[in-house]
């Protein structure tokens, strides 16, 4: 275990969007091994998603075994501001990695502490998402070797 703590956007990282809401390919298994990586409570929902949407969606995905039961009760980051500041998640930025598909939410002097996923999207023509999308693993190996650099 470790006392790094994991910031996950929503949108575009875990699911294609706060509406459709399609998992991304191997979430499941994403958030099992992160547990055992951070520790429940070494992560936490860093969106733009309203914290009342975040949770109807938590309980959705819980609802269909798309992620484990205590996804619901990951800590919900409250922000203000045009960027997400990692010191709503904790005084030390150091302490904090957050993966994001959208670089330009993160503030410039915490980049370093940004992991970018691409973009996990429902092309609105209605197809379905691309479920042969690998990001989830490829960024559980980041994070397996950022953990064992600290």
């Amino acid at each position: 275990m470790t006392d790094t703590i994991l910031a996950l956007d929503l949108e575009g990282v875990l699911v294609t969007n706060a509406i459709s809401q399609f998992p991304r390919p191997g979430l499941m298994q994403f958030l099992c091994q992160c547990e055992s990586l951070f520790g429940q409570d070494n992560i936490c929902i860093f969106t733009s998603v309203r914290e009342e949407k975040f949770k109807e969606i938590a309980n959705t995905l819980v609802r269909e075994n798309l992620v484990p039961d205590w996804f619901t009760k990951l800590r919900y980051i409250n922000w203000v501001g045009e960027h997400k500041d990692l010191r709503f998640v904790d005084e030390d930025i150091n302490k904090v990695i957050i993966v994001d598909d959208y670089p330009p939410y993160i503030k410039q002097t915490q980049k370093h502490r940004l992991i970018e996923i691409s973009q996990y999207l429902e092309p609105y023509s209605h197809e379905n998402p691309d479920f042969d999308d690998k990001e989830l693993e490829a960024l559980l190996l980041k994070l397996k070797i950022i953990l064992n650099h600290h």
